[in-house]
């Protein structure tokens, strides 16, 4: 399925504002003082990268899903067990 112009235009605007959102949850997580819950970020940095590179290979993020791909899924584990401490179960890249 071709992703028409509008909704591209679409997608990536809602790219851009998750990014923004991002920076801002950077700066106002720093000032409680929990590194696991500032580690959020990581995960967050994960999906808005892996958002956008979907969006260029004309792929609607939202109706198909965030394709992964292994650095990805490596990133995605060391923050998780920031955030949880512990493994993550069952992620597996879609490359």
């Amino acid at each position: 399925m071709t992703v028409d112009a509008m909704r591209i235009k679409e997608l990536d605007g809602m790219v851009r504002r998750m990014g923004a959102i991002v920076s801002v949850f950077d700066v106002r997580s720093g000032t409680v003082g929990n590194h696991a819950f500032s580690a959020f970020r990581e995960l967050m940095d994960v999906y808005v990268d892996a958002c956008g590179r979907n969006l260029r290979q004309g792929e609607d993020f939202i109706e198909k899903g965030v394709a992964l791909n292994s650095d990805d899924i490596l990133k995605l584990n060391e923050a998780f067990r920031k955030v949880f401490g512990a493994e993550p179960m069952g992620l597996a890249p879609k490359d």
